[in-house]
């Protein structure tokens, strides 16, 4: 009987936890994460200087992201033959805050917020192939 009690408290009390007899939840995705809307950092194959204070970036033979940041950012990549894109929050890039942008330089790296993405229309890509430099 002794021995029972303390069996006996110890399923009690993981009866009680928020985490006992709970399956593990399966990976959570987003509604834009669904909609295509993410992308991972490391698929990131190229990238452009867009019109204003946007990069474009394309993760595969297909997929183009439009990456907002800001002005002075954007500018520097005429003059920059590589960047690094992170992503602050595991590997998807699913809104702007997801990631940063990282620039070389000689005095030491320019880190850039982004602050907005989104995916570019199958008409807004074959434009941009059209104007492929």
């Amino acid at each position: 009987m002794k021995m029972l009690l303390p069996l006996l408290a110890l399923v009690l009390l993981g009866g009680c936890s928020a985490y006992a007899g709970t399956p593990a939840a399966p990976a959570q995705t987003s509604a834009k994460q669904q909609n295509g809307q993410c992308f991972l950092a490391a698929n990131v194959s190229g990238f452009r200087q867009g019109p204003d204070d946007t990069i474009i970036v394309n993760t595969n033979s297909r997929d183009y992201y439009e990456l907002k940041t800001l002005g002075y950012c954007a500018s520097r990549l005429d003059f920059e033959n590589r960047i690094a894109l992170r992503a602050r929050t595991g590997g998807f890039i699913c809104t702007g805050t997801d990631a940063e942008i990282t620039i070389p330089d000689a005095v030491g790296p320019t880190y850039c917020p982004v602050r907005a993405n989104r995916k570019l229309t199958p008409d807004e890509v074959t434009a941009l192939r059209a104007t492929k430099k």
